[in-house]
């Protein structure tokens, strides 16, 4: 993507915030595949930066109560900015939620609120979480890039489909149904 496409959404996404939450919001920030991990090629993650609603000085027995009215006070923008976020740019995957004080430190953790699910929406699909190391998920960006696959979880499927291919494969398996019926006699 441009720098111009992506300055475009993100400030289509500013006016959108700015919008629905006029009290809140800080700032926009629009994070492409090298802005974060969890971000694939191709996509991008719309990350919402909101004024802390307990504020610094705030009376901690009262945090919970400004949490509490801060998170009904945006529920409903955030599930609006998610269907015209998926409906006008499938792209962005996620939509991550942060708080900051006034002097622009992060408070509280940051919460991934959507994730694209439409993929195991049938039941077809497992989800597994993996961990890969840098040079790993370099092969699995390079097969995206390469057009073999849109996502990671397709380029992970697609270089595990080519392990049956394998002669050595079968011998594997064929070692392991005897070990099974090994430890069954045993």
């Amino acid at each position: 993507m441009d720098q111009a496409e992506a300055d475009h959404i993100q400030h289509q996404l500013e006016i959108a915030a700015n919008e629905l939450f006029p009290r809140w919001i800080r700032r926009v920030e629009l994070l492409q595949h090298d802005d974060a991990p969890m971000i694939e090629p191709g996509q991008l993650m719309a990350r919402l930066v909101f004024a802390d609603p307990v504020g610094s000085h705030a009376d901690p027995r009262k945090a919970a109560k400004h949490a509490r009215t801060f998170k009904l006070a945006i529920a409903p923008g955030l599930n609006k900015v998610r269907g015209n976020l998926l409906a006008r740019w499938p792209e962005i995957r996620y939509i991550e939620v942060m708080t900051e004080d006034d002097s622009g430190q992060r408070t509280g953790g940051n919460v991934r609120l959507v994730e694209d699910g439409r993929e195991a929406a049938d039941g077809e699909f497992t989800h597994v979480m993996v961990r890969l190391k840098t040079a790993e998920l370099d092969i699995v960006d390079t097969l995206i890039a390469a057009g073999i696959a849109n996502n990671r979880a397709e380029a992970i499927r697609w270089a595990l489909t080519r392990i049956p291919e394998r002669p050595a494969y079968e011998q594997l398996r064929e070692h392991t149904r005897d070990i099974e019926r090994l430890k069954s006699e045993f």
